[in-house]
């Protein structure tokens, strides 16, 4: 792995401890609840469009777009705060939609493919180049506006040449 990638993902993983310890500050009554949502949403109109492992691969490498690859469980507190706040955001479902192939696995029904990605807890999102080749990945809830920020420093390919902090330094 390139020194430049191994700083992205240090980065971002820097700046998904500081959302976690931000989160984890709040007092019960600010959390979300662990109630069972939906599964994302399949199809234009109703948000972000939700394909399949297989499917998603292969529209993303058929459209040259890089694949958003997110693991969930229906369980998972982080997961439906994703859902309900991060992924009905206009900007993040906009940037994913024009932009990127959205890949939604649910770990309890693919549990064989959540050990081959070698999840280790949820939410796990994964950036990969249209041929399904890694970029990075990020552990834990993002914030709409940060999610906003990773997907154009992933979409505008700034990963090859600047950290993602000299990124969001530079916007």
């Amino acid at each position: 792995m390139k020194k430049e990638n191994i700083l992205v993902v240090a980065l971002i993983l820097m700046a998904v401890a500081g959302v976690l310890i931000y989160n984890f500050s709040k007092t019960p009554e600010e959390n979300v609840s662990a109630a069972v949502t939906p599964e994302p949403s399949q199809g234009k109109g109703t948000g972000i469009a939700w394909h399949s492992y297989g499917s998603g691969l292969a529209a993303a490498k058929s459209k040259g777009k890089n694949v958003f690859l997110y693991f969930h469980a229906p369980w998972c507190t982080y997961c439906t705060k994703l859902k309900k706040y991060t992924f009905t955001d206009k900007k993040v479902q906009a940037l994913m939609d024009e932009h990127f192939v959205s890949i939604s696995v649910d770990t309890d029904q693919n549990q064989a493919l959540a050990q081959e990605w070698k999840v280790k807890g949820l939410p796990t999102m994964w950036f990969l180049e249209p041929d399904g080749s890694k970029i990075s990945n990020i552990p834990g809830y993002i914030e709409a506006d940060q999610m906003v920020r990773i997907l154009e420093y992933i979409r505008t390919k700034s990963y090859e040449t600047m950290s993602f902090h000299d990124f969001v330094r530079k916007s």
